[in-house]
């Protein structure tokens, strides 16, 4: 069986998408990734066999470009940002990848479940996928907001209601793309699609690496979704050097707002200041943009770092103030740390209303953010048990699975007899 991966380009989707290879590759599978050239270490290092596209439209240097803009845009800036690149990689993957994966003799694919036109893709080409939730889940129901809302769990009529006009606010920011997958789809005589997220999801099998009680209840959850928990592989991971010597044996505050929307220097500095008076020590990532950035007055108590090995600083954390990417929350749900999130944009918001609902945490909105806010979120949510009792029943429900060997089963039952099938008859023929 050999299998080729599509997925987004960004970190929160590189890693986890590695980390299920990796472990495909453990049980013998074949894993091709189909991805742009400044992905291609990441992916190598892995193990993972690495074939490049979009060399024209996004050539070596393209993440740096794309970092550089979106690191100061937040809300619906960063979402209508959002859809120009992904209408560029989706007229890319439509105009390059069917010879490749042709050429290749893939036999099912596994697909984001953002990565634009990946089932028209899979169905022009006649192989059947797999869909992966990197991120929050996409799929639609009216008890559950959009992942890009902060609104929290309400099983009232009204909320549901509201619910109900969230998503069709989605469907038209998708609206697009929509566009884009339908013309490419009448062109392959495929029917086209009247939804762009929910027409592209797996009738097959659909992984969430989201634990599932960390999910707002669903009522029409599909049977072939399932919540196999945090994709880790310790060859998709990459811990860069840090200063352990520093750590003096106070309580431990790790602060970061990923690699993505993490060029807001307000944001930082309003950390830098609520530390002043907080007795802890506060480890602060600024996930690539250090250069960027010069505080005045930094605290003794603060260490500001381009890039931490972050699972092993979380390993020693008291809290970790986040921008709640989703990669972010379940690395502190595994290891029983409780949250202070400061959602910025894309799904942030929704993994923070579930921090909130799961009482692994306390939420700042952006509007709400100032030094003593923030302060007196960090010093709440220390103080109070609840909240590390909250993360810790996690880190026990995570620490019973294996979800990279789970999800990898999971993979293998649901391809082979349709791959053993489709290869007999392409024998016969």
């Amino acid at each position: 069986m050999k299998l080729g991966l599509l997925h987004l380009y960004a970190t929160g989707h590189i890693n986890p998408s590695l980390a299920l290879a990796a472990g495909l590759i453990d049980r013998g599978i074949e894993v091709i990734d189909f991805n742009i050239l400044d992905n291609a270490g990441a992916i190598e290092n892995a193990g993972v066999q690495f074939v490049p596209f979009g060399q024209k439209a996004m050539n070596v240097g393209y993440l740096a470009e794309v970092a550089r803009t979106i690191a100061s845009l937040s809300g619906e800036q960063s979402l209508h940002y959002f859809g120009q690149r992904m209408a560029l990689l989706e007229l890319t993957a439509f105009g390059e990848l069917p010879k490749l994966i042709n050429s290749l003799g893939i036999d099912a694919l596994i697909i984001d479940q953002l990565f634009p036109g990946g089932s028209t893709l899979a169905e022009h080409l006649d192989l059947p996928f797999i869909s992966l939730a990197n991120a929050l889940l996409i799929n639609e129901e009216d008890g559950v907001p959009p992942p890009t809302l902060p609104w929290p769990y309400d099983s009232s009529a009204a909320a549901s209601e509201r619910n109900k006009l969230g998503w069709a606010g989605t469907r038209k920011i998708f609206q697009p793309l929509l566009e884009i997958t339908n013309k490419q789809r009448y062109a392959w005589g495929l029917a086209p699609h009247s939804d762009f997220l929910q027409d592209g999801i797996s009738s097959l099998l659909q992984l969430a690496q989201l634990p599932a009680s960390f999910d707002f209840p669903r009522s029409s959850a599909p049977a072939n979704l399932h919540y196999v928990g945090p994709l880790r592989h310790k060859r998709a991971r990459r811990d860069p050097p840090f200063s352990w010597d520093w750590l003096n044996g106070k309580p431990l505050i790790y602060a970061s707002l990923g690699t993505l929307q993490n060029g807001l220097p307000w944001i930082y500095s309003t950390i830098v200041e609520a530390a002043k008076h907080l007795d802890a020590q506060i480890v602060l990532s600024l996930g690539g943009t250090k250069g960027n950035f010069t505080f005045e007055d930094l605290p003794t108590n603060v260490l500001v770092v381009d890039y931490a090995p972050q699972e092993a600083v979380l390993d020693r954390a008291s809290l970790c103030i986040t921008h709640a990417g989703l990669n972010t929350v379940v690395d502190c749900l595994t290891r029983g740390v409780p949250m202070v999130a400061i959602p910025i944009a894309s799904e942030q918001p929704g993994n923070a209303a579930r921090i909130v609902w799961t009482g692994t945490g306390k939420m700042v909105p952006l509007d709400q953010l100032t030094p003593e806010c923030l302060r007196t979120a960090v010093q709440d949510t220390m103080g109070e048990t609840a909240y590390r009792a909250n993360a810790r029943r996690f880190a026990a429900e995570i620490a019973g699975s294996n979800p990279v060997a789970i999800a990898s089963e999971l993979v293998i039952d649901a391809l082979r007899s349709t791959v053993e099938a489709a290869q007999s008859t392409t024998a016969e023929a």
